[in-house]
């Protein structure tokens, strides 16, 4: 019979690792929270307080782990440094060819009342406005497994003090980015930010783009304005390719226009008609251009749902939003960790054939419920829950890694050079 003594000894060992890692620089209270917090949101797959208590089987009163915790979330001011510490372990995986998608989520709240700053957001899964905040994160992709590591985060309200506008989040997100890994890579958006203060901040930066646009958009073609979906009607597609898309093949073809936007001045832009996912061809605005460019840029655009699934892996693994923390600060907080506990269940996945990545895969085969799911391409689910799985069967909680600081009073024994008649140099000189 298997009690997985030693496989649970190393999962632990690597998630201490990892925690030790993003919280160099740190002091000791910090480091210990966190550390806290995310062995404790591996362990029971949730984000509430009092589960994340439970895991740690701490020797006092569960009531008093969760005051603890949320004391500690409530004044916790170091996120900056935590994802700088991340980020640093994620810079050999990121490049000039690097594929960032750039996306807004949600985190509904809609029996809340009490919650800081919260507002009506629109909540995608039911469909409704309901309260709640808005989330946005920026996530890059490997090269070998197109996985999504995170490299920005945010959790912002419009209810909040001092907001300005979505926009603004959405600048500085991008900004940050701009800064932290400069102009290469291709910045990948969806729809909902079919606006030209992004275009010119991108044409601005020198940096290369693909946004899906709207079909009610004008452009210019030919120095004449014109419906983007009439002239998009005019082309039937020049270049094929097939590609598969949630399991699915279809057969697409590809046509690049040029086109101009009139606020933007003399910039040249391409419009890339894709025809084969609908009746209507969907339509991507970009600054690549070149024959080889073409179909890259529609496959480039569909790697954007990746980062749909690290919305998806974050609510469904660990319930993020069953948060139950009324601070604004505190919800930032538990969101960031719950964000670099996704970077790292991304990061082994760069590697499954470590000793680590093996444990915990073949620790989620004797989960029933892992059975019955479908396969996925995105590896997190199995990871995490290997880790859940692991954690759970750790006999010792952290208390052994952070051992109390007792107080020693000062020594109490009289020395010859205290009661000798000397001065002090000359007691320096003596003693030396």
């Amino acid at each position: 019979m298997n009690n997985y003594s030693r496989e649970s000894g190393i999962v632990k060992a690597g998630m201490l690792r990892f925690c030790k890692k993003i919280c160099a620089g740190l002091g000791r209270p910090e480091t210990k929270l966190v550390t806290n917090l995310v062995y404790g949101i591996a362990s029971s797959e949730s984000c509430k307080l009092t589960e994340i208590g439970r895991a740690l089987d701490e020797k006092i009163t569960l009531q008093k782990t969760v005051d603890r915790l949320s004391a500690g979330l409530m004044r916790f001011a170091k996120r900056g440094t935590l994802r700088e510490n991340y980020l640093k372990s994620i810079e050999k995986y990121i490049d000039d060819t690097t594929i960032y998608p750039i996306d807004e989520s949600d985190a509904a709240k809609p029996y809340a009342v009490a919650m800081e700053a919260i507002h009506e957001v629109f909540d995608g899964s039911a469909g409704k406005i309901v309260p709640g905040y808005s989330t946005l994160e920026i996530t890059a992709l490997t090269h070998k497994t197109k996985t999504p590591l995170p490299v920005y985060e945010r959790v912002y309200s419009a209810a909040e003090k001092g907001f300005l506008s979505q926009t603004h989040e959405v600048l500085c997100g991008l900004k940050f980015l701009t800064k932290r890994f400069g102009h290469g890579g291709f910045r990948v958006m969806d729809r909902g930010y079919d606006a030209n203060e992004y275009m010119e901040y991108f044409i601005r930066e020198k940096e290369k783009f693909i946004i899906r646009v709207k079909t009610n958009r004008v452009v210019l073609h030919k120095d004449k304005p014109v419906n983007i979906e009439e002239l998009a009607n005019r082309y039937k597609g020049k270049y094929a390719f097939t590609c598969t898309l949630r399991g699915e093949k279809h057969h697409l073809k590809i046509s690049e226009i040029p086109v101009k936007i009139k606020d933007l001045g003399e910039h040249q832009l391409y419009l890339a008609v894709v025809y084969g996912f609908s009746d209507k061809p969907m339509l991507l605005l970009t600054n690549c251009h070149g024959e080889a460019a073409s179909t890259a840029i529609a496959k480039i655009y569909l790697l954007r749902w990746k980062i749909e699934e690290h919305f998806r892996f974050k609510k469904q693994q660990y319930n993020f939003e069953d948060f139950l923390v009324r601070s604004l600060t505190a919800i930032r907080t538990l969101h960031t960790l719950v964000t670099l506990l996704a970077g790292y269940m991304a990061l082994l996945t760069q590697d499954p054939n470590s000793v680590l990545s093996f444990i915990l895969r073949t620790a989620a085969r004797a989960i029933p419920r892992c059975k019955k799911r479908k396969p996925k391409k995105l590896f997190h689910y199995e990871l995490a829950a290997g880790f859940a799985f692991l954690l759970q069967k750790t006999s010792a909680n952290l208390k052994a890694h952070f051992p109390p600081l007792r107080y020693r009073p000062p020594d109490n024994q009289l020395s010859l050079l205290s009661v000798l008649p000397f001065s002090a140099q000359l007691r320096l000189t003596f003693s030396a």
